[in-house]
């Protein structure tokens, strides 16, 4: 189940307590300092409790850098067909037969990226599906905390005055404001690409010598 380790796995109960273990830079951290890790994941639905993961996409970012080299796609294997939910994703069952098990991405998730800063557009969503599905695998979960560039978006508008709508803090709105290329929506790597460049974009708009503290700040 664990092949792409080629030590012996920890055991399950170890992972989360060792991923919580693993300090996060401070508040004072120069962003140049933290390494991001930026998340996207495609659902069957969109309620935690009841709906599941079925793929999951992710970028890291260190130095104020996409390292694409690094990045990631994985399908999931879900324990109910995906529904409508594939008019939306575009993932459908058959493909999902040779996915990754949800325990499995996990695992490796916590393990391969503790101390990481977490990244993703409406950030409320995917934390709340990766915290059921570490209660679903370990019994227990972190308390995962993200940068949510679609607050900071929020923000960022709100303080100019505009007066927004839903549509305008999309991925794909956020993205042509700041003129970056179009993603394909709703592919979880393209998706967490499309993140990381906006994450990017959005510290340039204030100071490259910005803190952590100062970021997380907008992202409320």
């Amino acid at each position: 189940m664990f092949g792409w380790f080629k030590n012996p796995p920890l055991p399950m109960n170890e992972i989360v307590r060792n991923y919580e273990n693993t300090p996060q830079p401070s508040a004072k951290t120069a962003l140049s300092e933290v390494n991001f890790l930026v998340l996207d994941l495609e659902l069957t639905g969109l309620d935690a409790k009841k709906d599941h993961i079925i793929s999951a996409g992710w970028v890291p970012i260190r130095r104020q850098e996409i390292m694409l080299g690094d990045s990631a796609h994985y399908l999931v294997k879900s324990p109910v067909g995906v529904g409508q939910s594939a008019v939306i994703h575009g993932v459908h069952d058959h493909q999902l037969k040779t996915g990754m098990e949800l325990c499995e991405l996990m695992a490796m998730l916590l393990q391969s990226y503790p101390g990481y800063v977490l990244v993703a557009h409406h950030a409320q969503m995917d934390l709340a599906f990766l915290t059921m599905a570490c209660e679903r695998c370990f019994g227990r979960s972190p308390k995962f905390k993200a940068i949510d560039t679609l607050k900071i978006e929020w923000q960022r508008l709100h303080n100019k005055g505009k007066v927004l709508t839903r549509d305008m803090l999309k991925l794909a709105s956020c993205l042509e404001r700041y003129q970056l290329p179009k993603a394909p929506q709703h592919h979880a790597l393209a998706d967490a690409f499309a993140c990381a460049q906006l994450l990017l974009s959005q510290i340039r708009q204030h100071s490259s010598s910005m803190t952590l503290g100062e970021l997380q700040s907008l992202s409320r």
